[in-house]
């Protein structure tokens, strides 16, 4: 029997995801063009012309589709083949590990592109609000240069504990607007803000982002997923970004709801740099290098305004969660 060491599985699997992706070939913008709506191993659908049509990549590229198209894309066909992809605005996309559970083989795994803006949806109860998450997503998006908004569905479930945490993104200029994906409550300013815009709708398992896209279609098309008893967390339903276009020049992309993101693909240094309410006082500490956790109250800005009541103690103990998970690089 040949054992194979952590090592060697590390060298086979980097080996095996070089031969299985590949580049594309980006060009500027053209006039004929369709968009990616759905991606597979080896096919995708796009919209062109108003018609779903099965694509595949040009027999020119090898590769994997779904590692090298993503929903959102717009692409040049050549008798149903994609040849090139128009140069993308920008993506979105998250860290992903390896099934094998070797800790230091994370891939980024992008799920969208050409975002307008992303939603990033929590609910008011089943699962419960985490501000916590909230953070991190905004770092995600602050990174890639997408703005967002904050949607708060199931709001007639909303306590004055959830409203009091949502005004912590109020007061840091942060739009957030209050759904119910049951009642229609606040779908149509949700439209307003989408409309003419390619949209991305983020969040956990369970929070309603496949609701909240079906009001907005009018439509009961999309499978909805339900809460699990024992813990309150959202069962995944939707498995893969789909794009949906509601209406002639608007469209949203719904993700797989996610029950944890992570952020150690990030520096440790940067992440002060995320934190809104920081940035007026990143620079005044004692120390340049000053992260702001281990240093003395009385050489660290960010803390006197943590103990002032500047900054708030949850945004400040969210910040320290983070780059305690961060190694540094």
């Amino acid at each position: 029997m040949i054992k194979i060491t952590h090592k060697k599985r590390y060298e086979n699997i980097k080996k095996e995801r070089k031969e299985k992706t590949t580049t594309i070939n980006l060009v500027e913008a053209d006039e004929d063009f369709a968009t990616i709506i759905e991606t597979n191993y080896n096919s995708a659908i796009a919209l062109y012309s108003g018609s779903k049509i099965e694509v595949k990549l040009s027999k020119n590229i090898k590769g994997i589709i779904n590692k090298v198209i993503y929903p959102g894309d717009y692409v040049i066909l050549k008798n149903k083949e994609i040849v090139s992809v128009i140069k993308r605005k920008n993506t979105l996309s998250r860290e992903k590990y390896d099934s094998t559970k070797i800790n230091d083989i994370g891939t980024k795994k992008i799920i969208a592109a050409n975002i307008d803006i992303a939603v990033i949806v929590v609910s008011a109860s089943e699962p419960p609000l985490h501000p916590k998450f909230i953070d991190r997503y905004m770092i995600l998006l602050k990174n890639s240069n997408i703005p967002f908004i904050i949607c708060i569905n199931k709001c007639e479930l909303l306590t004055t504990k959830e409203k009091k945490l949502l005004k912590l993104y109020e007061d840091l200029g942060i739009k957030v607007i209050k759904t119910s994906a049951y009642t229609g409550k606040g779908i149509k300013e949700l439209e307003n803000i989408l409309e003419s815009k390619q949209a991305i709708l983020v969040g956990h398992s369970g929070v309603g982002k496949s609701s909240i896209t079906n009001a907005i279609m009018n439509s009961d098309d999309i499978k909805i997923g339900k809460v699990g008893d024992k813990y309150k967390r959202g069962c995944h339903t939707t498995t893969t970004s789909t794009y949906y276009k509601w209406n002639a020049n608007s469209s949203i992309i719904d993700t797989p709801g996610i029950r944890s993101l992570d952020l150690s693909n990030f520096n440790k240094e940067d992440i002060k740099h995320y934190f809104e309410e920081f940035l007026p006082y990143n620079n005044l500490c004692k120390y340049k290098d000053c992260l702001h956790n281990t240093e003395p109250l009385n050489s660290c800005m960010i803390k006197k305004q943590v103990e002032n009541g500047i900054i708030t103690k949850e945004r400040y103990e969210s910040y320290l969660k983070i780059i305690n998970e961060i190694k540094r690089k």
